[in-house]
Formats: C-alpha cells, structure tokens, sequence
C-alpha cells in the first residue's frame, strides 16, 4: 500500500439513509477513504446545503458532505475529468428488495471484477447470493448493524443509537478465504477509526445475520401487521404468544443450518425493551408510508430455507402470507398514509 498521506482507498457508497449518511461519515473520518455517494432524490438539495447531522456518536455536523456527491451510480464510475474510477469497496445500504431493485443492477456501473469489494449493510438472509453469483472472483462481506438513524425533510440526519456493527466475509469458491477475511478486517479498521461506537470482526457473519433476524422477522413483522408499536405490541400480550413462538422457529431454523444461537439470546431479545417503548420498527413505517417492505429477505429467504433444511415453521409462515397481502394492497395503491 502506498506511504503517502492521502486516502488509501477509493470506496463508493450507495443508499444515504439513516444508516447510509452514518456510514459515509464514519469512513470518511477514519481519513482512510475517499467517500463518494451517490444520492437521488436529495442529490441537488444536498449538494448545496449538505447534511445537518445531530449524532450520539459524532456530535453536531453542520453542513457537513462527504468527498463528493454524485446523482448516480453512472457518474459515480467516472472522476470530475470523466476518467474511469476503480472503486476500492462499494457499500450498499439501501433496502434490500431483490424483486422489484435487485442489487446487482444496482452496483453494476462502479464494481470492478476481481477487485472491487461489495460490502452489503442491509437487512435479511441470502442477501450475498446474487452478488457472489455475478461476481465470482470479488470479496463480499456484510455488516449487522445496530444503530438508531433516521432522515427527516429535507437534510436532517439524527442518530440517537449508537453504532454498534458484526461485520464479516462471506467467504466462497472463487477466492481464497484468506483474500476474503483481509479485505474485510481492512474495512473494520476503517470503520473502527471512523469513530463507530463498536464494530467487530467475526468469523460466522451468517451466525450475526440470523441473530438479528430474531428481531427483524419478529417485532418488526408483527409490528407492521398489528399496526402498533414495540411497547403497544409487548403489553397486548402478543410477546408471548407471537414473537416468542416465532424467535424459536428462526432459532431452529439458524441451528439446522450450522449456526447455532445460543438459547439466551432469545429471551434477550424478547424482553431487552421497556413496555413503554415508542418505537415503530422499518417494516411498520413502509407500511404507513405505503412503501414496499423487506418482506422477502426478512421472511420470505429464511421460510425457504427452513423448509429446506425440514425445520416447521408455521408462525413466521403465518405472518408472512398475511404480510403479503398488505404488500399487494399497497402495490394496488389501497394502502397509504395509514389508511
């Protein structure tokens, strides 16, 4: 690597939410990288006000913009002097809705074959399969993150959870582990020097994956179909006769593939939260927003791979047929705004 004080890599950012603008700042602090990032809707907004960040890891960032600022990932794939830039590691944070944007047309234009690494902050299972498939000789990797960020109109960033990640290679046949475990452990460094609250290097990042999915296809599915919020759904009772049933048949499901959870982990995250708790899980918000939901990396992947593996699975299979039908009534435009 080379001596000299400028950033060691070049790394491309897609998907500026919550999540995505904590990011950028993180790896741009860590003084290591280059950051571009790619935004749409907000891109001419925030290219000349910038982010206002209020956040419980980085303090106040009035204004504050990464290296640069690009609309899309066609420009982000060439410099200001339209030279082709080869992108060091592109991360992706958006939604992961492989059947209506899949990922792999998303990143197309700034992946370089062999060389670029394509780090995946999103949500669900089997979420690396398209991206190995299409890219058989890169690095993938993935970050499990814990982190309380949203966006309000029109620049506003808040993070009042601090960023806590389990990032990790998703090693496979076309490169040597040992390739895939460096350029990960690269990345966390930079994520470690960018200030994150905590962020660790493990070897079984499947492991991590389906241990949040104990939450994300619980609370965060029922949540959306009882239209309430964490603390409504824990004092109606539902805790018990929903969300627990459900977190033992991910845990089965984790265990019959090789990724056995310890039992603890179940009763911790059913009942770490106050009954009091106002928060609404992202499923529930793109429920009232008449977004489209996570629906098939979050239950539908893991239902296939339960039923692969012989693990009965009829609560997580309940809701995620009922869940269905809310999404075709919000595609059918019958369910917005809370309606």
């Amino acid at each position: 690597m080379p001596s000299q004080t400028k950033p060691l890599y070049q790394i491309c950012l897609i998907g500026s939410g919550g999540v995505g603008t904590i990011a950028s700042v993180v790896l741009t602090k860590s003084n290591l990288a280059n950051v571009t990032v790619v935004l749409r809707s907000k891109f001419a907004y925030v290219s000349q006000h910038g982010w206002e960040v209020d956040s419980v890891d980085h303090g106040q960032l009035p204004r504050w913009k990464p290296h640069r600022i690009v609309s899309s990932a066609l420009d982000a794939a060439k410099d200001g002097e339209g030279q082709p830039v080869i992108y060091d590691y592109v991360v992706v944070c958006t939604k992961q809705l492989p059947e209506r944007n899949p990922v792999v047309d998303m990143l197309s234009p700034v992946v370089t074959a062999g060389t670029t690494t394509i780090v995946m902050i999103q949500n669900g299972i089997g979420i690396e399969r398209d991206v190995i498939k299409k890219w058989p000789t890169n690095a993938v990797m993935s970050s499990v993150s814990h982190i309380g960020s949203a966006i309000t109109e029109p620049n506003i960033v808040t993070q009042v959870g601090r960023d806590v990640s389990k990032m990790g290679p998703h090693c496979h046949a076309g490169l040597d582990d040992s390739e895939s475990t460096r350029r990960a452990k690269a990345f966390v460094g930079m994520y470690c020097a960018g200030g994150a609250s905590v962020c660790e290097l493990v070897d079984d990042i499947q492991k991590a994956r389906w241990e949040k999915l104990l939450w994300n296809g619980t609370f965060n599915t029922v949540c959306a179909l009882s239209r309430i919020n964490v603390g409504e759904l824990q004092r109606s009772g539902g805790r018990e006769t929903m969300l627990v049933p459900m977190m033992w048949e991910i845990w089965r499901t984790a265990k019959a593939t090789g990724h056995e959870l310890p039992e603890s982990v179940v009763d911790w995250m059913a009942y770490r939260l106050p009954n009091d708790c106002d928060y609404k899980p992202s499923m529930l918000v793109d429920l009232e927003e008449g977004r489209p939901m996570e629906l098939e990396v979050i239950l539908g992947n893991p239902l296939k791979i339960a039923r692969e593996v012989g693990v009965e699975a009829p609560n997580l299979d309940m809701v995620y047929r009922l869940l269905q039908v809310q999404q075709w009534q919000i595609d059918q435009g019958k369910l917005s705004n809370g309606a």
